[in-house]
């Protein structure tokens, strides 16, 4: 049982990590915009390719995720029987 608290507990730890990293991106990257002295249409542009970075990243990082939970979801049938 001890066992299982400690790995829900750093799923938990994980998550914060992730969520505050994505939080700190997008920050940084929107206070990088507004701040930097470009045109509009050249920050548009720039923005346009940021969001398409963005997107990619996102969708690879969504791979990994599911991934991740068929892992522990097989592990999990593996070694605990189901009620």
């Amino acid at each position: 049982m001890r066992r299982k608290a400690h790995k829900n507990h750093s799923k938990s730890r994980a998550g914060k990590v992730i969520t505050g990293m994505l939080l700190g991106s997008v920050l940084g990257a929107t206070v990088g915009w507004l701040t930097a002295p470009a045109s509009g249409e050249e920050t548009r542009r720039r923005l346009m390719g940021d969001i398409a970075g963005v997107r990619a990243k996102a969708k690879r990082a969504m791979e990994n995720i599911e991934g991740k939970a068929r892992e522990l979801a097989a592990e999990a049938y593996q070694t605990e029987p189901l009620p």
